[in-house]
């Protein structure tokens, strides 16, 4: 028999059965706080959930009677949620055995903008990172970015882009925008070739890849982006025209370098601005 206590809003303590000692020395618990980043049905009690943890990076596991409405672990396994968990690992999948609920961004489950946008980068993150591997920028940058929107003090839009560039740079798809990709010019006017992964100034362009112009001022916010801190958001603000103009950037940037769209999520947000 496996005992566990819990204190405050973590899992302080595993208290080990001697009979128990072989199977959980041979790492059949994981004990990690995780960032829900997908709850669906799985059964008629079960849920099945993506996690992002703290140990082993993107996980999938099971979490057997959340679905019930008197379950312990229900509210620990909702989606914008921040929890401490308990993890059985099994042949294919995880299983939940203890939860505690931490943190709770549980307004963006009240307006459906930002829970569109939520979702968003609760998927980006589950599609660009593989299963196993872990990458605590990425749980901060996620977590962050839940909790500036919870708060809602920053451009919603300038938030989003923020997001896609500092994940793109984590995991080193970072485009490169802060000169002409062969003479290194700083000046402009800029072109973005897709292919390439750079820009380049009028000099330089391919006549065969003359690549999208990219104006100055969007210029100007894409690196600027690439700099700031998330606290720096706050201040910066930037005119529709070039943030949409970065929107489609970025867009045509993740599509290509990554090869994982379509994303739901998006869609869904852009049709809920229109």
């Amino acid at each position: 028999m496996i005992k566990i206590a819990i204190s405050g809003s973590s899992l302080d303590h595993l208290i080990v059965d001697p009979d128990c000692q072989q199977e959980v020395g041979e790492l059949k618990y994981l004990q990690t706080r995780a960032l829900v980043l997908r709850s669906r049905t799985f059964s008629e009690t079960d849920r099945l959930l993506t996690l992002l943890t703290w140990d082993e990076g993107k996980v999938t596991a099971k979490a057997p009677g959340a679905r019930r409405i008197k379950s312990k672990l229900a509210a620990a396994v909702e989606l914008f949620t921040c929890s401490s968990f308990l993890l059985y690992r099994g042949k294919t999948l995880f299983t939940v055995s203890q939860a505690q609920m931490e943190n709770c961004y549980s307004n963006l489950m009240v307006h459906l903008k930002d829970y569109a946008r939520g979702l968003y980068f609760a998927e980006l993150v589950d599609r660009l990172l593989p299963e196993g591997e872990s990458n605590l920028p990425v749980f901060h940058l996620l977590q962050n970015a839940w909790a500036e929107l919870e708060k809602g003090e920053v451009d919603r839009d300038l938030l989003t882009r923020f997001f896609e560039l500092r994940l793109l740079l984590i995991l080193g798809f970072c485009p490169h925008c802060h000169n002409c990709v062969l003479c290194g010019d700083t000046g402009g006017p800029f072109y973005w070739n897709t292919a390439a992964g750079g820009i380049f100034c009028s000099h330089c362009r391919s006549p065969q890849q003359p690549g999208v112009s990219l104006s100055r001022g969007a210029h100007a916010l894409l690196t600027k982006l690439q700099q700031i801190s998330g606290k720096e958001l706050k201040t910066l603000r930037a005119p529709p025209l070039q943030q949409k103009e970065l929107a489609d950037f970025t867009a045509c940037f993740i599509q290509y370098w990554t090869d994982v769209g379509p994303f739901k999520s998006l869609s869904f947000m852009e049709e809920l601005h229109k």
